[in-house]
């Protein structure tokens, strides 16, 4: 199977040049810089084939950039990945995370990294990086996150997708979709989308419930596979009269219920909330149409998120006032928003109803429900729901 990052093969995806001595140049204007020195490291140095990962430029530059800089990067083209470099230092304009050897020529050396423009000379030997090819129709996945440490993580790390599931019995359960098997607590895949785009995704598999354990797992999974959008895949309590058992939950907002202040007139509720990807829920509510057998609620939709386990109907009914439209209950989703959030990557959340969250409770239907959940998951990937467009 063809690594996801890699479409050398699909000529039907849209795609776009970039001219790496353009930006080159744009970048000595940016920072007022007509002597400045650029070089290129990462996959597209090293000549992968790849059109989805970012272009990694190291930029000799003997200061901090500004906040609008670094704004004028981003403008400029999302694609392009930058980190000054000084005195063996390249600190990442995005999150600030550092790779350092005794010298510039040494950390260019250790990454192995080709100069492209010399003390503002675009170089001959350079040409051949000059045009890069990267796709038109989304960004790319490292500019939308805070960068990872190139110590610990590799490119073939890197996935379009990070796919979070809480347990085991749910991680088997996107993975049977997905057509696959391993014993291990996370997976490499790729599916091809509907115009034969590859998605290469990162399952991962939480092995605890909580949003405190899935928030700091999230957000290590998110530093070495710097995915362009989170999915939390899984089960939930539903709310009688707003969810049936069964239905695939995509919530509009994750209410976290848990914080909150007690005084002599009992506890006073401070809930938060947070909100889902809009994009991708709007895609689904139109992809639902389309998908026989399933109940799929995405119009709004609210989810109330904690630590606790209910399996009472007065403790449930309790959480109905926070708003109207509230209609499952789990104990991940804050978490991996959370996380999402911290690293300004969207995120969605796809939830089964698995019970009522009433003294009813039981596992009767945990199968069915992992199994719808990741089924919506799966034909949402197919269906090309999570591309950012630009």
């Amino acid at each position: 199977m063809p690594m996801g990052l890699r479409d050398k093969r699909n000529s039907k995806v849209p795609r776009r040049t970039v001219d790496l001595q353009e930006f080159a140049i744009d970048l000595g204007e940016i920072f007022g810089d007509q002597d400045l020195t650029v070089h290129l490291f990462g996959s597209r140095k090293d000549q992968t084939g790849s059109i989805r990962s970012d272009i990694d430029l190291l930029v000799e530059l003997p200061r901090r950039a500004s906040q609008a800089e670094m704004d004028a990067i981003w403008n400029l083209e999302p694609y392009l990945d930058v980190f000054e470099l000084d005195n063996g230092r390249a600190r990442s304009l995005v999150n600030e995370s550092e790779l350092r050897a005794d010298t510039n020529d040494d950390l260019v050396a250790k990454l192995g990294a080709v100069c492209l423009m010399q003390d503002g000379d675009w170089r001959t030997d350079a040409n051949v990086f000059r045009q890069q090819t990267v796709l038109a129709e989304r960004n790319p996945a490292a500019t939308l996150v805070p960068l990872y440490e190139l110590e610990d993580a590799v490119p073939a790390e890197r996935a379009d997708l990070l796919v979070v599931t809480a347990l085991t019995e749910e991680y088997d359960a996107v993975l049977t979709a997905l057509d696959m098997e391993t014993t291990e607590p996370s997976l490499l895949t790729v599916l091809l989308d509907d115009k034969g785009s590859p998605w290469k995704m990162r399952v991962l598999n939480l092995h605890e419930m909580g949003s405190v354990g899935a928030a700091l797992k999230t957000a290590d999974a998110m530093r070495r596979s710097k995915p362009s959008h989170v999915v939390l895949v899984g089960i939930c309590g539903g709310i009688p009269g707003r969810s049936n058992l069964l239905d695939v939950v995509i919530p509009q907002s994750v209410i976290y219920y848990e914080p909150g202040k007690t005084t002599p007139d009992g506890v006073k509720s401070g809930h938060a909330s947070h909100q889902c990807d809009t994009d991708a829920r709007n895609r689904i509510s139109v992809l639902a149409k389309n998908l026989d057998g399933l109940s799929i609620l995405a119009d709004g939709e609210l989810m109330a998120c904690g630590e606790k386990v209910i399996a009472d109907g007065s403790g449930r009914d309790a959480l109905v006032d926070i708003h109207r439209k509230l209609a499952a209950i789990d104990m991940e989703s804050y978490g991996v928003i959370r996380a999402a959030e911290t690293r300004k990557t969207p995120a969605t959340v796809i939830k089964s109803v698995c019970d009522l969250a009433d003294a009813d409770k039981s596992d009767d239907l945990h199968n069915r429900a992992r199994e719808a959940a990741a089924r919506v998951f799966v034909e949402a990937v197919r269906a090309g729901v999570f591309r950012a467009e630009k």
